[in-house]
């Protein structure tokens, strides 16, 4: 048992759930459905975790999973999200679904043997994207673009949690630097 990660992936896991339930209420329903598919997403391999990092060792796969789904489908839908979000978009049904497809088309792919190295990738891939959205907003002199830069800054450095290990364990930073990433992605939402 590893109580502090027991406790950072609490924190994580509580976070992704009360921004979800916070900040975005007031969006319309398919771009909200795709916010929740991220940020659950993120709480739910939190949640996994937790009773893995309890002394459950029959979840480490399941748990490794649901951060490829993380990695995958949420991300995917948080770049669709972020483009909504930013440059005001309401998404249909076909929006959603198409996004959904992509999502769940990328996480299988990752789970094949042969495709498995490429999975830091997805994240970082969309952290970029994510930092040009904002910073093509911020020209625009859109404010919610630096939120959304924040929180592409804390992605990039949760990814980055290996090379802090002498600073703070990396599974820990790991979870504290997701947290304030998705408190960001819902500041960015706030009206």
């Amino acid at each position: 048992m590893i109580f502090s990660h027991i406790l950072s992936g609490s924190i994580l896991a509580g976070t992704g759930v009360g921004v979800f339930w916070h900040f975005f209420q007031r969006v319309s329903i398919y771009n909200r459905l795709l916010w929740g598919f991220f940020l659950l997403t993120v709480s739910l391999a939190a949640l996994i975790g937790i009773f893995h990092y309890a002394g459950n060792e029959s979840l480490e796969p399941l748990h490794r999973s649901m951060v490829v789904l993380a990695d995958s489908l949420g991300v995917v839908c948080a770049v669709v999200g972020v483009w909504g979000l930013l440059y005001r978009r309401v998404y249909s049904i076909t929006t959603f679904i198409t996004t959904m497809l992509f999502g769940l088309f990328v996480f299988i792919l990752l789970l094949l043997p042969e495709v498995r190295v490429f999975t830091p990738v997805v994240p970082s891939l969309a952290i970029l994207v994510l930092m040009l959205l904002a910073v093509f907003s911020l020209l625009q002199r859109n404010k919610r673009g630096l939120w959304i830069v924040l929180a592409a800054m804390m992605m990039g450095l949760a990814t980055k949690a290996q090379s802090l290990e002498s600073f703070f364990h990396p599974t820990d930073f790991y979870h504290y630097a997701s947290a304030l990433a998705l408190w960001f992605f819902g500041k960015a939402a706030e009206r």
